[in-house]
């Protein structure tokens, strides 16, 4: 008799250690992705993408925790020790059924985050690539801008002493030089700089795109993996109960 408890004491004790680790890491965090509701921005952009992105990047810690809180019921029930629930007592006043809902519910978030961050991401790339043609535009502008101004002066009739005079900066003196010696420099020159402006604004468009879909693709998959544990949990418990 004696032998039989030594070896069943173990057991529960390990479940309730299992159990209480679990309920910590749900709490742990619960409180961090909390937190950034303390001071919401629902119609920012970045503070939505954070908000997701940290539900979905910490999400194994409260699937860790479903695991464990599920692993102590096991324990407990197979050693005997599990609680007595009486059959005409309503399921909803047992904490288990909670704590599997509540995985159900997880589950189910993760689930609805995908097309939100999808959501999301799409006008955050759209505005990024926005801000980029927008100073593609304005570097081009410019460039105009200075083709204009190198041509009036050259037109001026005053180009030598203009050159002689030693007031321009260097490189506008190169320039002026240049287009005395050959009149169709200047044109060659902007249309060389509108050429380098345009490449960079595709490629920093092509840059901004690829990192959207990968990430994208990241959290999707992860999200989707962390449905499929959440649900799982969740309704074997479920199951369970009845």
């Amino acid at each position: 008799m004696t032998a039989s408890k030594s070896t069943k004491r173990p057991l529960p004790l390990a479940a309730q250690f299992l159990k209480l680790v679990g309920i910590i890491l749900l709490l742990t965090f619960f409180v961090e992705w909390g937190l950034l509701f303390v001071s919401p921005q629902f119609s920012n952009n970045q503070w939505q993408l954070t908000v997701v992105n940290q539900f979905i990047e910490r999400g194994a810690t409260p699937l860790i925790g479903f695991v464990f809180i599920y692993t102590g019921f096991w324990i407990q029930a197979v050693s005997g020790n599990a609680p007595q629930v009486d059959p005409s007592q309503s399921a909803l006043k047992d904490w288990r059924f909670w704590v599997f809902v509540l995985s159900s519910l997880l589950g189910l978030l993760c689930l609805l985050g995908i097309p939100l961050y999808l959501s999301i991401t799409g006008q955050i790339t759209e505005q990024a690539v926005n801000q980029i043609n927008q100073e593609a535009a304005q570097a081009e502008i410019r460039v105009d801008q200075e083709q204009q101004q190198i041509k009036q002066l050259a037109s001026s009739g005053q180009l030598e002493q203009i050159l002689q005079s030693g007031q321009l900066p260097t490189e506008q003196k190169a320039i002026l030089q240049q287009l005395k010696n050959d009149p169709q420099a200047l044109d060659r020159q902007a249309g060389q700089a509108r050429e380098r402006i345009r490449a960079q604004q595709q490629e920093a468009v092509e840059r901004a795109q690829q990192e959207a879909l990968i990430n994208r693709l990241r959290v999707s998959i992860r999200s989707f993996l962390l449905a499929i544990g959440f649900i799982t949990i969740g309704w074997s418990g479920l199951r369970e109960q009845r």
